[in-house]
Parts: C-alpha cells; sequence; structure tokens
C-alpha cells in the first residue's frame, strides 16, 4: 500500500478516529489505526471492541492495500509536520511503512492489518434521519446526568426513545435526572427504545456538525450513526431503564420564576465558596425573594437575595450548586421555573414557558445540611 495525502487531511481525519482508540488494552492492535485504501481515496477505522468509527478522506493512492499505525506515534508525528505539506506513507516488509513529508522521512513499525477486528456492517437494517443540530441539541441537554458508577450498568448510557413523532433523551446518577424532548423533523412511523452507551455518545456530541442529516439505523445490541464521511457504530447497553415519567414530581405546589441569567450568575458565585466536602448552596424562599446561602467550614459564608415572584409560604432546601449550572447552561429562555414540594422533597427546574409542551426537564435530590 502507498498512498499521498494532504498533511491537514491526514491531521483532521487521524483527529476523528482517535479518542475512540483504547489507551491500554490486552489487544495490542486495538491500539492501532485500521488504513485502508478506498476507490477515491483512504479509509481510517479505530474500536475499543464496544465504539467504532471511521472516516474517509481524500489522498492519491499509488498502490491500494491496508496497513495499521500506532495512533499514539501517528497522532504526534504528523501534528508536528510542515503544515500546507503533503505525506507519503509506503508500506514494505514486515510491516515497516516509510513516512515522507519534504526532505523528512522516518520509518514505523506496524502490525498486520488482518489482526485489526471487523467493524458490523448494517446492510439490510432499517434505518431512519435526523438533524444533526436537532440531536445534538438533544444530546447535550442530557448527557451530563448519565451515570459514572459501573456499578449501575443501566445507568452508565442515555435512553433514547423515538415514539409517535416524538424524540426524549433521558439521563440519571440517581441524584438528578434530565429529559430532553423534540419534535422537529422527527419520524413519526418509526418506534425506537435504546440504551446508549456514554462513550458514543460523547463521540456524537463532538463530531455532529450543522443542520445536514444523521442516518441512523438501530438492532436489538448494536447501532450505527453516518454523516459527514464518518461512521459511528456502538454496543448498546442492555437492561431496564428506570420509568422516567413516574421519576417527575406530580405534586409539587410552590413554583418559583426567577431570570436566568441573574440565578445562574449568583449560582456562579455561590459555587466559588463550597469545596469537595461542603457542595451545596441552601436556597430559602418567600415574600418575593430567593435567598442564597452556602456556610464552609474554614472558608466563610455567602449571602445573596434575589427578586423573584413566588409569595408562598417559606420553604428552604439545599441543592449541588453544580447540578443547578449544569441545568442553567441549557436554558434558553428568559426565566426559569423552580417547583418546590418541601425541603425532603427533589426539586424540578425548567424552563419557564406558557406552553404546556414540557421539552426540558430536570429533577435534582435534595442534600441533607
Amino acid at each position: 500500500m502507498k498512498i499521498t495525502i494532504a498533511r491537514q487531511d491526514l491531521l483532521d481525519a487521524i483527529n476523528k478516529v482517535k479518542s475512540v482508540v483504547a489507551g491500554k488494552s490486552a489487544l495490542p492492535i486495538l491500539s492501532h489505526i485500521l488504513f485502508e485504501t478506498t476507490d477515491t481515496g483512504i479509509r481510517l477505522l479505530a474500536t475499543d471492541l464496544k465504539v467504532s468509527i471511521e472516516c474517509t478522506a481524500d489522498c492519491t493512492v499509488h498502490r491500494p492495500g491496508s496497513m495499521t499505525m500506532l495512533c499514539q506515534r501517528i497522532s504526534m508525528m504528523i501534528s508536528e509536520l510542515p503544515a500546507n505539506s503533503d505525506v507519503t506513507l509506503d508500506l514494505g516488509d514486515n510491516n515497516v511503512i516509510t513516512l515522507t513529508c519534504g526532505k523528512i522521512e522516518t520509518k514505523l513499525f506496524s502490525m498486520s492489518p488482518d489482526e485489526f477486528p471487523p467493524i458490523r456492517s448494517f446492510e439490510g437494517i432499517d434505518s431512519f434521519s435526523l438533524k444533526q443540530s436537532v440531536l445534538k441539541k438533544l444530546l447535550t441537554k442530557s448527557s451530563y446526568a448519565i451515570c459514572t458508577d459501573q456499578a449501575r450498568y443501566n445507568l452508565t448510557g442515555l435512553l433514547v426513545e423515538l415514539k409517535q413523532g416524538r424524540l426524549v433523551a433521558v439521563a440519571t446518577d440517581g441524584r438528578r435526572m434530565s429529559l430532553a424532548r423534540e419534535t422537529e423533523d422527527v419520524p413519526e412511523d418509526i418506534e425506537k427504545r435504546v440504551i446508549i452507551p456514554a462513550k458514543m455518545i460523547h463521540e456524537l456530541e463532538r463530531l455532529l456538525d450543522g443542520d445536514d442529516e444523521v442516518k441512523i439505523s438501530i438492532d436489538e445490541s448494536q447501532g450505527e450513526f453516518c454523516f459527514n464521511q464518518t461512521r459511528l457504530v456502538t454496543s448498546l447497553i442492555e437492561g431496564n431503564f428506570p420509568n422516567y415519567e413516574m421519576v417527575i414530581p406530580q405534586k409539587h405546589d410552590k413554583e418559583v420564576i426567577i431570570n436566568t441569567a441573574s440565578f445562574t450568575e449568583a449560582m456562579r458565585r455561590t459555587r466559588t465558596m463550597t469545596n469537595d466536602k461542603f457542595n451545596s448552596v441552601r436556597i430559602a424562599v418567600e415574600n418575593k425573594q430567593m435567598q442564597l446561602k452556602v456556610v464552609t467550614p474554614e472558608i466563610g459564608e455567602y449571602e445573596e437575595d434575589l427578586a423573584t415572584d413566588y409569595d408562598g409560604e417559606r420553604v428552604e432546601i439545599a441543592f449541588n450548586p453544580e447540578f443547578i449550572l449544569e441545568v442553567l447552561r441549557h436554558v434558553e429562555t428568559k426565566n426559569v421555573c423552580l417547583l418546590l414540594k418541601d425541603g425532603m422533597s427533589p426539586g424540578v427546574l425548567k424552563p419557564y414557558s406558557e406552553s404546556p409542551e414540557e421539552t426540558y426537564v430536570n429533577v435534582i435530590m435534595p442534600i441533607r445540611v
């Protein structure tokens, strides 16, 4: 195999696939990227056996074939080559690759491409399409609540449900739940309910771009996402996801409406007064006021009052300020609504809107103080 490719095109392709490459693995081949020539260029493939990615790039093919290259090494090498240059990769005997760039020449050892595990094909599997912007927005509004505790494996991914023209994404780690809904350009004749691993979700967030469509194919155990000359394949998480509709409290009678920007700025300030051991902000509301208070031993105290439209009985509750901020970062409305019952029940944080359709709902467990 021998190709010549623009250095920037090669670097862009490597950067697309390298985050999937296993850092440490019992299989050395998983630390490599597979290069395969196509009719018009080159295809790069990487996998950790659970998530796989391939992308294509234009190049000049002098001799078709395939080869592997150690991901970390080729990534560092290409990034240090002169800009606006061309790179020639030539696979010789004993899996030795000669890399040439102008007056630079180096030889790299590689592994046989026959050792690289095959990536699943989804030919013959029914597919549907969504706008990349729609899917990316849905993922980013909910993925931060994905559980990182591997002991709770069924929660270490994002529930994606497609039903009756509505796309729903839900994540929870037991301390909070984030739910985002979307109906724009969502097919009405498709029904799917799958749990997609966090690593795949983060790859999609990183790579999805623009309003072009992403083609999605899903079966019982795996899913495929194709867009922008890129194909991602993932195993799906088996297991039951909690009934998210039952998690959302229905009897909260205290509705606090507050300016989103003011609430965000204030919560950022409270966060500066917390630490890992004491990471809570006390919220008290009454008489059209919200009082924020932080008391952290060995650091100090912080207090701030904000105007609200709430005029009911006094209620006090404490939350992790970071959980509040992660929601507020994705609220696009002028005001935000905090629904409370008492100091011990979960709070509901969502954009304030006159519309009955709730597109973004977050449930946050209180902290006992």
